[in-house]
């Protein structure tokens, strides 16, 4: 096995690229996710924290989240974790990823 050096990394640097995006994956964000969740599932949404840098609020259709993201995998399994309480408004890409797993599941039953 190869050997490599480690290079030390400012704390400040460390903690920006840990905590840019949601949930597990490190790197500066690419993107915000913007959810619309009915009011039944945003009982629960509204009082969590999903990242740092979310905003939240009620409008006449429902709780809007809005959530930095640097990769969209754990994003869209917790997006589907609600069903048809939530809709992702945007980005087209992240709402196209998870309207293609809604039809893939969709195939299976």
């Amino acid at each position: 096995m190869k050997e490599t050096v480690a290079r030390r990394i400012d704390a400040g640097q460390l903690d920006t690229f840990v905590t840019s995006g949601f949930g597990i994956f490190g790197g500066n964000s690419r993107a915000t996710a913007h959810l619309c969740f009915s009011e039944h599932a945003a009982q629960w949404v509204a009082d969590e924290t999903w990242h740092p840098d979310q905003t939240g609020e009620w409008r006449d259709d429902g709780y809007h989240l809005q959530v930095p993201y640097s990769d969209s995998r754990e994003l869209v399994m917790e997006v589907l974790r609600y069903g048809a309480d939530v809709e992702v408004l945007g980005p087209e890409d992240l709402r196209a990823e998870v309207a293609g797993r809604i039809r893939k599941m969709a195939g299976i039953y």
